[in-house]
């Protein structure tokens, strides 16, 4: 088989389901899951829940009163003075220089336009672009995982087709060698039948070494244990559909992006809406609010205050216009994926569709070729031929049936790149 076949699949996604059933088998789907639960980065689904049930509740402490204390010793140089009026029996007092303030002050948030609610609304859009991330990059482990999974079974079938490659050329060696006692060949005729059996099993060396690779990987990200290939199920796949839809993870993640911008201009929006508070203060000092009083006394108010920023020189308008723009930035992003789903996707069905004519053609040459096997089983029986000529078209069937073994392969393998690209788990 192709080389190429070992590297294809670098933006291969997963959609079949199902649990191996018996001892030793290993499928797709449990690659996948072990994967995933071994997947470091998966635990950060529940720190995110964790911080965002944190972040929640400091925002809904906005409609709690705020509680301070404040403290303040001073001493003036110099403080307001009454003229004194020449009244028989009265002395106008005067304020000390020294002055003590102690005062215990609280507010609570009657009505703040919708801020605190539009905070709540960017948190939740933050959470779930957080948990996004993480299944994007889940997405990108599954992918992984198929792509280990589906270059193992490839590396099979390489294997066994080398092996009875190798079988082959020893059946046509004896004849050579036959050939040559005979004097009907010379040595390098034989010698260059024994160099292409070389490079064969020169070859079956790096496609084993190449499959010990990859079960040292996949065993590494599933914790599975893989001793051999031969316990890898071929998974199975059927499209019923081939309506366009792009149900892949970064492509919501776009999405996501686009309705935090649309948050937090309504969260810019509030901040210029008026804000109404009751307050309270409470205090001890000297003086206190009878500025007359010489001494220590308490004192306390009780009110509702507005603040309203009746103008912004501009500053929420340009921060709206700026938020246009970077949700046109997404937009653009999002329709750029999509183009470039559809041209792949119209490469990755014609792909499908080349696969599946090619078995058609395969099950006629292997029909024709067990035809020609049982053609030279008479002609042996008959002693009209050798066995290594009767070997020679027995090898030639099964390389056939193998062939066709192997696009049946590359026809689930192509249907998996179709449904994984648009996102269908």
């Amino acid at each position: 088989m192709n080389r190429t076949f070992i590297i294809i699949g670098l933006l291969l996604f997963i959609q079949y389901t199902g649990f191996s059933q018996q001892p030793g088998i290993i499928t797709l789907d449990e690659c996948q899951q072990k994967a995933v639960e071994n997947f470091p980065t998966n635990k950060q689904l529940g720190l995110n829940q964790t911080k965002h049930k944190l972040l929640i509740e400091n925002i809904k402490k906005n409609y709690l009163p705020t509680l301070n204390f404040n403290s303040q010793i001073s001493y003036q140089s110099d403080v307001t003075k009454v003229p004194s009026v020449p009244v028989p029996g009265f002395s106008m007092p005067s304020l000390s220089n020294d002055w003590y303030k102690f005062n215990l002050d609280i507010d609570q948030l009657i009505w703040d336009g919708g801020l605190t609610k539009k905070q709540q609304a960017l948190e939740n859009y933050d959470y779930k672009i957080s948990d996004q991330s993480v299944k994007v990059k889940s997405y990108q482990l599954k992918q992984q995982v198929n792509v280990l999974y589906f270059n193992m079974l490839f590396l099979k079938e390489n294997i066994d087709v080398l092996h009875i490659l190798i079988d082959d050329l020893n059946a046509r060696i004896k004849d050579a060698d036959a050939a040559l006692q005979n004097g009907m060949l010379l040595q390098s005729d034989v010698n260059v039948l024994k160099v292409n059996k070389k490079q064969a099993e020169q070859q079956l060396i790096e496609k084993q070494e190449d499959l010990k690779g990859l079960m040292g990987a996949m065993q590494e990200l599933t914790h599975l244990k893989i001793s051999s290939a031969d316990q890898l199920q071929a998974p199975e796949i059927k499209i019923n559909s081939y309506q366009y839809v792009n149900n892949r993870p970064a492509y919501r993640l776009l999405s996501l992006q686009q309705n935090k911008f649309d948050a937090l201009k309504s969260l810019t929006a509030a901040k210029r809406m008026p804000v109404f508070k009751a307050f309270g203060q409470a205090g001890y000092g000297k003086p206190g609010y009878d500025m007359l009083n010489p001494d220590f006394d308490d004192y306390y108010m009780v009110g509702i205050r507005l603040h309203w920023n009746i103008y912004d020189w501009g500053h929420v308008k340009h921060e709206k216009a700026i938020l246009n723009v970077q949700r046109a930035i997404v937009k653009t992003e999002k329709q750029t994926f999509d183009q470039n789903l559809k041209a792949d996707l119209q490469q990755r069905r014609a792909g499908i569709q080349k696969f599946e004519k090619l078995l058609t053609t395969d099950r006629e040459i292997l029909d024709l070729q067990k035809s020609v096997v049982e053609t030279a089983n008479h002609k042996l029986k008959n002693g009209t031929i050798t066995p290594t000529n009767y070997l020679i078209e027995l090898n030639k069937q099964i390389r056939a049936q193998l062939n066709m073994e192997a696009h049946k392969l590359q026809l689930i393998f192509a249907k998996y790149q179709y449904v994984t690209a648009i996102g269908n788990l």
